[in-house]
């Protein structure tokens, strides 16, 4: 069965009763910071580490080791390492790309020298997030189903589905939103993301990431997927949310009961 979780990346403040209450009852948590805030310490959930950079860029490497990702993720005794599934490009800043866009083999050669970096440090499980496409030259490839589905396998990763990428996506390549996600390596997910991007009433203008709670798109997509029977037992889904602490217990709760109902 599924299990709700939250991404906590951006909880930086410490928690009063109604987050300290929320984050005992949640299950699974993604951290995003290194080092851990002082008022997670100690807690017991399960935890995973997304990192966001994705192998192909130039810093990956040393931003791990000076971030010291090397000995931190045993010491936060993480169940899946994840990273961004892209850029395609070696250098980039605001989304535009400063070096020259990377083909689908360079991608994949460049992300294998650095994931066997990271394997000299870290033994588990490994992940990918998909990202949103925009057309900007350097989201060619890493965004399209097939090349997702070849890279995981080349490097024997999981997925990380960010249902609000996938949307954008979808809207920005034209395409309608359950076509895109069953065009996707649904069994291979090992967490989803759970937020609401912003999507434009009309063809023509672009989706962007805005991270806000779900709203009935969002949970009539998650339900369906749970009933596609593509995804694995083991899923995590995982609010990505911070703005509001009581839209967040909301959303918890209504993520427990879709995961938990008949």
């Amino acid at each position: 069965m599924a299990e709700a979780g939250l991404v906590i990346s951006q909880l930086c403040r410490r928690p009063g009763p109604r987050l300290e209450r929320l984050l005992e009852a949640c299950g699974p948590w993604s951290l995003g910071r290194v080092p851990e805030p002082d008022w997670l310490a100690g807690r017991r959930h399960r935890r995973s580490f997304h990192w966001g950079l994705g192998p192909a860029e130039i810093d990956f490497k040393k931003a791990f080791c000076r971030e010291g990702l090397d000995w931190r993720l045993k010491e936060l005794e993480v169940e899946l390492f994840s990273f961004d599934l892209g850029p395609a490009a070696r250098r980039h800043l605001l989304g535009l790309p400063l070096s020259r866009p990377l083909g689908p083999s360079a991608i994949l050669r460049r992300s294998r020298a650095a994931l066997a970096m990271v394997r000299r440090f870290y033994r588990g499980p490994m992940a990918a997030e998909n990202y949103n496409f925009y057309p900007t030259g350097f989201y060619d490839h890493i965004t399209e189903p097939d090349f997702i589905d070849q890279y995981l396998t080349e490097l024997d990763l999981g997925l990380v589905l960010d249902l609000a990428h996938a949307q954008i996506s979808a809207h920005n390549l034209g395409r309608p939103i359950w076509d895109y996600l069953q065009a996707l390596p649904l069994e291979k997910v090992r967490e989803l993301h759970l937020s609401r991007p912003w999507l434009p009433g009309r063809p023509g203008l672009l989706a962007v990431d805005e991270h806000q709670a779900p709203g009935e798109r969002e949970w009539t997509l998650l339900e369906k997927l749970l009933k596609s029977g593509r995804l694995p037992q083991a899923t995590v889904v995982l609010l990505e949310y911070y703005r509001d602490l009581g839209k967040l217990v909301k959303a918890q709760a209504r993520l427990v009961e879709i995961l938990t109902g008949p």
